[in-house]
């Protein structure tokens, strides 16, 4: 009895751990973030220039010297106007698709939140799980990471931040963050 009552104990105490977002806490978030709208997932569905796109062409990276990712060969490259972040406006996204990683990369000067709730601009670099990538991630998850200047957001020195997203945009592991070159992850350290 007392070895049934510890395992219900237990499976309460891990339902409710996952409750909160796998291991994020509740409130604001530790580190800047910005907000993933849900044009996002619908472009990963169809990685694609809208008609109205400028600049198609090819290239191997996306980016500033700030952040950037390379991808695993030549890509498709366009700028197209969408609402990203759903704040209501399009601006200009720079996209690379990546058809070998099945990730459909994003990059723009843009806003983003600060963990105190301040706004402060910069560059924005995203990777979004493209349909048929091959790694069999949620379609429309991916990653995001914000390169934060020295004296934004509380930051002595210049950083990256970054944080993993569900298919529904929803932010799951953020922290100091990094894009591996060989694989176009995104690797966070989280941030207590």
């Amino acid at each position: 009895m007392k070895t049934r009552v510890c395992i219900a104990i237990f499976g309460q105490t891990m339902a409710a751990a996952l409750a909160l977002g796998q291991g994020l806490p509740p409130g604001p978030m530790p580190v800047p973030t910005v907000n993933v709208g849900p044009e996002v997932a619908k472009k990963a569905l169809n990685p694609t220039p809208s008609s109205t796109a400028k600049n198609k062409s090819q290239k191997t990276t996306i980016g500033t010297n700030a952040i950037s990712v390379k991808a695993s060969s030549p890509s498709a490259y366009w700028i197209d106007l969408v609402d990203v972040d759903a704040d209501g406006v399009e601006e200009d996204n720079q996209f690379l698709f990546d058809k070998r990683r099945g990730m459909l990369y994003t990059y723009r000067y843009d806003n983003y939140q600060c963990a105190d709730g301040k706004s402060e601009n910069g560059d924005v670099l995203m990777g979004i799980y493209a349909k048929g990538n091959p790694g069999g991630k949620p379609v429309g998850s991916g990653w995001f990471v914000v390169a934060v200047k020295p004296g934004q957001c509380g930051e002595k020195k210049a950083g990256l931040f970054g944080c993993h997203f569900d298919a529904t945009g929803k932010p799951t592991t953020c922290g100091t963050a990094s894009v591996k070159e060989e694989s176009g992850e995104l690797e966070v350290s989280v941030k207590n």
